[in-house]
C-alpha cells in the first residue's frame, strides 16, 4: 500500500506538466525576461531590484530585503545610496569567520606555554570558551584595542573613503609581498572564491560555537570519539534501543 501511495505522489506532480492541448510557445524574449526576474539562489522568489548581478557573488539572495533600502550617503560617504556598506560588512564578517574557524581548532594541536606572571596557564585550554575566560583582563583590553584600531582604519579607508569593499591595501594594488598580478577576470574569480569561503565559514563557526558550548569540549576532542569503537559493538543491544 505504501508503495502504491508513493508511486501516486511521484506521478501526480509530473501529470501536472502534461499539456491538455498543443501549447503555444512563448516568445524567446519573454522567457528570458521571466528567467532574469527570478532569483538564482531562490528560484521561486523575485530577484531583488538592486541586485542586478553586477556585484561579484551576487545570486539574488536577499530574503530579508536589505538591498531594497541601501545605506544613505552620510553613512558610507559619496553622493547617493549604495550597497557598498553591505558588501564591506559581508567581506569583513567572512574574513573574521575564516580566521575564527581556524583559530577554533589550532590550539588543540599547538599553543603557547603558560604565563607564570598571571598565575594561570592561559593557553592550555583546548575548549575555546574556557580559553576566552582564562585570558587575563589586560589581555582582553589588548584584544579590544587592536580590534578598535583595525576598525578605525577600515572605516576611514573603505566605508567612508574611496577604496573598494574589502580593499585594505594588502595584496594586489597595495602591499604585495607575494607579487600577485591577476588579470581583471582572474581577480573577480579570486573575489568570488573569498566570498564563498567566507559565507561557508560564517555558517561553520556558528556550529562550532554551539557545539563547543553544549559539549564543553574542543572540536577535535569531539571528533576523536567518532573513530573509537564502543565495547558493545557486535551486540544486539548496541544496534537497538532498550525495550525493543
Amino acid at each position: 500500500m505504501k508503495a502504491v501511495a508513493a508511486l501516486a505522489f511521484a506521478v501526480a506532480p509530473a501529470a501536472a506538466f502534461l499539456p491538455v492541448s498543443a501549447p503555444v510557445a512563448p516568445a524567446q524574449g519573454s522567457v528570458m525576461k521571466m528567467v532574469s526576474e527570478r532569483s538564482t539562489a531562490i528560484p521561486f522568489d523575485k530577484r531583488p531590484e538592486n541586485l542586478d548581478g553586477s556585484l561579484v557573488g551576487d545570486v539574488g539572495f536577499d530574503p530579508a530585503g536589505f538591498s531594497n533600502n541601501p545605506p544613505r550617503a552620510w553613512l558610507i560617504g559619496g553622493e547617493g545610496r549604495s550597497l557598498k556598506w553591505y558588501r564591506e560588512a559581508e567581506i569583513v564578517h567572512g574574513r573574521t569567520a575564516m580566521l575564527a574557524a581556524l583559530g577554533w581548532i589550532v590550539p588543540e594541536f599547538v599553543h603557547f606555554p603558560g604565563n607564570e606572571q598571571v598565575g594561570v596557564d592561559a593557553f592550555a585550554k583546548t575548549n575555546p570558551w574556557d580559553a576566552l575566560y582564562s585570558v587575563p583582563d589586560a589581555g582582553l583590553w589588548q584584544i579590544a584595542a587592536t580590534i578598535f584600531a583595525v576598525e578605525v582604519f577600515r572605516i576611514n579607508r573603505v566605508v567612508r573613503g574611496g577604496a573598494e569593499p574589502g580593499d585594505l591595501g594588502l595584496g594586489q594594488g597595495g602591499l604585495n609581498p607575494f607579487g600577485f598580478n591577476y588579470t581583471e577576470e582572474e581577480y573577480k574569480t579570486k573575489q568570488l572564491q573569498e566570498l564563498k569561503n567566507g559565507r561557508l565559514a560564517m555558517v561553520a563557526i556558528i556550529g562550532m560555537f554551539l557545539q563547543s558550548a553544549i559539549t564543553n569540549e574542543g572540536l577535535i576532542a569531539q571528533l576523536s570519539g567518532a573513530f573509537t569503537f564502543p565495547d558493545a559493538v557486535g551486540k544486539a543491544g548496541y544496534y537497538f534501543p532498550p525495550g525493543l
